[in-house]
């Protein structure tokens, strides 16, 4: 067994779904795939693919970050559930970090304000407003509609923005709209955001983890 820190962060907030491993100083395996509706079926399976990929066993793990949400209310269940029972069963912490701060992670510091967005089911979005990182405001829930309102000066749009959405956004806003490849929510960034956390003296304790919604 390598002394090595090895963290496994799990996120299911949406129907795009991710897994990554982290060894405190880069991200070591991940998978970002359209789970749709099938995120129990796929997930322990991508678990187990990242570990053997780089040689490593589950018992090997030293940590867990699982995605919280806001998302879809099922999604957000599955990970948070399987990054529960492994935590438990193998003595080992486990951080919960919000969905939206990883899409503003993945962002970075840029000097555009930031908007994170999330499909929230119902033709609705998760969305939050950040600057350089930090949330400046409160999550909300918003129809299309409602996000193309919000976006009144330039902003950096990244997330869940399919299509028909992006030109909408594009027309009717002077919303600057991350590439498609770029606003993949990536277990990757959710996984920094973890050891983040763990560094900062969180003790990562699995009964303080829960899911967030947005009513």
């Amino acid at each position: 067994m390598s002394d090595t820190p090895l963290l496994l962060a799990l996120d299911t907030s949406t129907s795009t779904a991710g897994v990554a491993l982290f060894d405190s100083r880069r991200v070591v395996s991940e998978t970002t795939w359209q789970a749709g509706r099938e995120h129990s079926t796929r997930l322990l399976g991508e678990v187990e693919a990242a570990l053997e990929r780089i040689g490593r066993t589950v018992q090997e793990l030293t940590g867990l970050v699982v995605a919280r949400g806001p998302g879809s209310f099922t999604g957000v269940r599955v990970a948070l559930s399987v990054a529960k029972g492994m935590a438990a069963g193998l003595s080992i912490p486990l951080w919960g970090v919000n969905s939206l701060d990883v899409l503003a992670h993945a962002a970075g510091k840029v000097d555009l304000p930031v908007r994170a967005v999330l499909e929230a089911g119902r033709g609705r979005y998760a969305t939050g407003l950040y600057a350089r990182e930090v949330l400046v405001e409160a999550p909300r829930l918003a129809t299309l509609e409602q996000l193309i309102g919000l976006v009144a000066e330039e902003t950096l749009l990244i997330g869940d923005i399919g299509p028909d959405a992006r030109r909408r956004l594009e027309a009717e806003t002077p919303a600057r709209i991350t590439d498609p490849a770029g606003c993949l929510r990536r277990a990757g960034f959710l996984a920094e955001l973890g050891w983040r956390m763990a560094q900062a003296g969180d003790p990562g304790d699995p009964h303080a983890v829960d899911a967030v919604y947005i009513s």
